[in-house]
């Protein structure tokens, strides 16, 4: 899914429809783009979460199945969300090559060799914080610019991050997802946006202290 939503992205911007002639103008059109990916951006943040649930409750995990999902996740989270970046300039486009390749780092360093742990943060929550951005500044480059060189220090850091299985995890967990979904349909767009940007960033800056504590003691539990 995420790779579905992530080629859909790719595709539409390359189209050149923002030259055709509409009510509002190309850079009307460029904006509304902008937005609606955005969007599809998080929504395809919240539905990779299911899909990891379902997998694992339908025990279907293989090497093939892991491979298509690093490509989808460096197509949604790597490609489709460095192009929010615009390349409409010189830093811009340098910046945004700058993030796929972190992107395709941090993959590589996906499998950390410790139990129920990522090696390095996330791609999802990168791309996630990138979207609320965009959201909430309007595509404003200059500070998506700071936010993406910030999430590429952050991927290629290698600290270590607990799994974020929330669906299978403690309720307040759940209950921070659904919120997720429900704002995401009910509440106001700037709203969502502020919302899944704290989400992702209290996941960021506090992996251990807030997000950790069910993994810490799954590790005691291995250990004993």
């Amino acid at each position: 899914m995420c790779a579905r939503v992530g080629v859909l992205e790719v595709e539409w911007w390359s189209s050149g429809d923002c030259e055709r002639a509409v009510p509002f103008g190309p850079a009307g059109l460029c904006s509304r783009k902008f937005h609606c990916a955005s969007w599809m951006l998080l929504i395809s943040f919240l539905l990779d979460m299911v899909i990891r649930k379902v997998t694992r409750h339908l025990n279907i995990c293989c090497k093939s199945g892991a491979e298509l999902n690093d490509f989808a996740v460096f197509t949604t989270c790597g490609l489709a969300s460095a192009l929010l970046l615009g390349v409409d300039g010189p830093l811009n486009g340098f910046l945004a090559v700058i993030y796929v390749l972190a992107t395709s780092f941090r993959l590589c360093f996906y499998s950390a060799g410790t139990p129920f742990t990522y090696k390095g943060l996330p791609c999802p929550y990168a791309s996630c914080v990138l979207a609320s951005t965009s959201l909430l500044t309007k595509g404003n480059t200059f500070i998506l610019s700071c936010m993406a060189s910030l999430m590429v220090l952050f991927m290629m850091d290698q600290s270590y991050y607990p799994h974020d299985e929330i669906l299978d995890s403690e309720n307040w967990k759940k209950v921070v997802y659904l919120g997720g979904v429900i704002m995401l349909f009910l509440s106001p767009f700037s709203l969502t946006a502020f919302y899944c940007l704290m989400w992702s960033l209290s996941y960021i800056f506090f992996p251990d202290a807030l997000w950790g504590k069910a993994v810490c003691l799954r590790l005691q539990q291995l250990r004993n």
